[in-house]
């Protein structure tokens, strides 16, 4: 059975890779903070692939996100930058 929130990280981390190429410099920081977030998250997420929905995972990588801001100390400016991008790539990735 296919996993769906595993295509759903799978395919914003596509979606971001393809944006980093494409970035400018001020967006390199940002980009380069979440696209190994993606993977961190599927490492430690524990869910039964009939129980989700692949919209599920914008929920959880989110929380992720927001505990990782905390955790790193991370100014409003930065925060504020990742998750216009974030949400940039979560539209780009239904677009596909």
């Amino acid at each position: 059975m296919p996993d769906p929130l595993a295509r759903r990280a799978d395919a914003i981390h596509q979606t971001l890779i393809v944006m980093e190429q494409d970035a400018e410099a001020d967006d390199l920081f940002a980009l380069g903070y979440l696209i190994p977030q993606v993977p961190l998250v599927m490492e430690m997420v524990e869910y039964d692939p009939e129980n989700v929905v692949p919209e599920d995972f914008d929920d959880v990588f989110l929380e992720w996100l927001n505990n990782a801001f905390a955790d790193d100390a991370m100014s409003q400016h930065d925060q504020d930058h990742i998750r216009q991008l974030w949400d940039q790539a979560r539209r780009q990735s239904n677009a596909a």
